[in-house]
């Protein structure tokens, strides 16, 4: 086993229990508490304690939070939901698609500095500490001209490379946003093999963005974890068509490979702020793809390596390059 970091402190990793491997308590953009009238943190509080409170009742005990600062996290957040939840929230360090022009003239190994001292010493001069890396590839990895400084994908390639560095040295794992459809795990994958790491500690997220089971499959053979973590709807057809590919890999024998989320916020502030609450925004999966599973014959056992065994070992894994480290320099 190894240690997690929650919100609430450290735990065992055996004590992750149930885990959504993609969500968010809140998002937006760095900064926005600080605009007048457009948060209401009471609210805020008391939506992400319902939903916490709701998803506890559905079985699941951790919640991986993955809203680096760029995407609006929120530290006072953390310590309210901390107080008043039994629920384990991992928050996360890193970036999010749109990487803040203060990276661009930091190299590979600043970027892992600042990573590393959100794991280590505290977020925002909290003792709230990050417990993971968020990285996010997307559109923005097409733009790209050879030769040309600080195009999006230099710097995302830069940040990947900085936070590979960070989690060979504090023993975190990486969880990637990715557009699924451009198989930007692959890229991911071959630059974090050129930095070292060990691609069990690594989730290439939003894979449920595609039904390419020769692609997905590609991701699991090389080591990697694979988030089938976007689930937006209780509509049958799309419950069947989002768990069929977790069925396919299930079948496949991946299913120690597979995690599962939703990338929901009950508290969230993109878009339009929803008049009506939705506590129940992190529980389609436990509730419904779950079920669906079951009833296609999934065994309960590869449903605890998809909900629980599959998040562990990414932790283990990381915690692993760590102490592989340390033992070299002896």
């Amino acid at each position: 086993m190894s240690t997690v970091q929650t919100i609430r402190g450290p735990i065992e990793s055996g004590d992750l229990g149930r885990t959504l491997s993609h969500e968010h308590l809140t998002n937006g953009v760095s900064g926005m508490e600080r605009l007048p009238g457009l948060l209401d943190r009471d609210e805020m509080v008391e939506r992400c304690v319902e939903a916490l409170e709701r998803v506890r009742e559905a079985g699941i005990a951790s919640v991986i939070d993955l809203t680096p600062f760029d995407l609006g996290r929120q530290a006072w957040l953390f310590d309210a939901v901390a107080e008043r939840c039994d629920v384990n929230v991992v928050c996360a360090t890193g970036v999010y698609r749109w990487v803040p022009p203060i990276f661009f003239g930091w190299d590979e190994d600043e970027i892992a500095a600042f990573f590393v001292s959100e794991i280590e010493d505290g977020i925002e001069g909290t003792s709230l500490r990050a417990g993971i890396i968020k990285l996010a590839w997307d559109l923005e990895y097409r733009l790209h001209e050879p030769g040309a400084r600080w195009t999006p994908r230099q710097i995302l390639e830069r940040t990947a490379r900085g936070a590979a560095r960070a989690a060979k040295a504090t023993g975190v794992p990486i969880s990637c946003h990715t557009r699924a459809v451009d198989e930007l795990g692959t890229p991911l994958l071959d630059l974090f093999e050129e930095e070292g790491l060990d691609l069990r500690a690594v989730t290439i997220g939003h894979s449920n963005d595609t039904q390419d089971q020769g692609y997905l499959q590609g991701l699991a053979k090389r080591g990697a974890t694979v988030g089938l973590d976007r689930f937006f709807s209780t509509d049958p057809g799309y419950v069947a068509e989002r768990s069929g590919i977790a069925l396919e890999l299930a079948k496949a024998g991946y299913a120690e490979q597979v995690c599962l989320g939703h990338d929901a916020t009950p508290a969230g502030l993109w878009g339009r702020w929803r008049p009506d609450r939705n506590p129940g925004c992190w529980t389609l999966v436990p509730e419904h793809e779950v079920p669906w599973l079951l009833q296609q014959g999934v065994s309960e056992d590869d449903i605890e390596a998809m909900l629980c065994r599959s998040v562990r070992a990414t932790f283990e894994a990381a915690a692993g390059m760590r102490g592989n480290a340390h033992e070299r320099e002896r």
